[in-house]
């Protein structure tokens, strides 16, 4: 059943690995919007304590296991139910933004108290447009005409109503624990018959997936195989289709020059073999 909630509370969860929070700039960001009923999470997925600032005001949770972001964010998730705040908002360590992010979206909340997530726009550092996107435009050459897609968005920068999810299971997908979260994420939420409301506010992405030469070995593993494994689970009719995607990703990787290893994973998707 989904929950009751009736505080006005508002958490905020940043995910670390491997930076120091006074570096992380959604921290620098974000701290200076929070108000006194809002409640600052902080993950910290690093070997090592990133805690490099008094943490007076905020929850710090140190997971040097790294279970990944799906255990961050269903940690954040139970975390914000038992402080009885209705709404997370999730960020990456490197998401920028606004000054005024916290007040639009307040507004936000108040014009759309019914909906289940709220995604504001996400643009690259270069200006190119990141989130929301189409799912089967990002994985399909050819999606047929007039088909019902799915509106989706990156995880940083969106908001849950937690009262409109049930409280028996995990919201996160921990199969998906780094790559293709967003998008099972944005699936599941299609298949429960809700949709995303999108707001008037716009946020800076770095992106490591937007270099594949230069991606470490097993980081492009993990993104390709994740995609690949969620193709089989959500559209198992369009496995060609999504085939000949890799196939002309491996074309342009190679004319690139991208390293032999990752080529072979490419075509071991490629051939079915994943």
């Amino acid at each position: 059943m989904e929950e009751k909630m009736s505080k006005p509370g508002h958490s905020f969860l940043i995910v670390l690995y491997n930076q120091k929070l006074s570096e992380s700039a959604a921290y620098r960001d974000l701290s200076p919007q929070l108000t006194e009923i809002d409640n600052l999470i902080i993950y910290d997925n690093s070997p090592t304590v990133m805690r490099d600032i008094p943490v007076t005001g905020m929850i710090y949770l140190h997971d040097p296991t790294n279970g990944g972001l799906a255990t961050a964010y269903n940690a954040a998730v139970k975390k914000t139910r038992v402080m009885d705040n209705q709404w997370l908002t999730i960020f990456d360590q490197d998401t920028r933004i606004p000054d005024d992010f916290n007040y639009h979206l307040s507004l936000a909340i108040a014009s759309h108290e019914k909906s289940s997530v709220l995604i504001p726009s996400v643009k690259l550092e270069d200006g190119r447009k990141l989130s929301p996107f189409w799912i089967e435009d990002a994985l399909f050459v050819h999606y047929p005409a007039g088909a019902s897609k799915t509106l989706a968005a990156i995880n940083s920068g969106m908001t849950l109503n937690l009262a409109s999810f049930p409280t028996g299971k995990e919201l996160f997908d921990t199969h998906y624990g780094l790559d293709f979260l967003d998008y099972a994420f944005f699936k599941q939420l299609q298949r429960s018959e809700k949709k995303p409301t999108q707001i008037d506010v716009t946020l800076t992405q770095s992106l490591s997936l937007s270099n594949f030469r230069t991606m470490s070995q097993s980081r492009f593993e993990s993104f390709q195989l994740s995609e690949a494994r969620f193709v089989n689970e959500f559209y198992p009719s369009f496995k060609s289709k999504y085939r000949l995607r890799v196939s002309l990703r491996l074309v342009k990787q190679l004319l690139k020059r991208v390293q032999w290893s990752k080529v072979k994973v490419m075509l071991r998707v490629i051939g079915g073999k994943n």
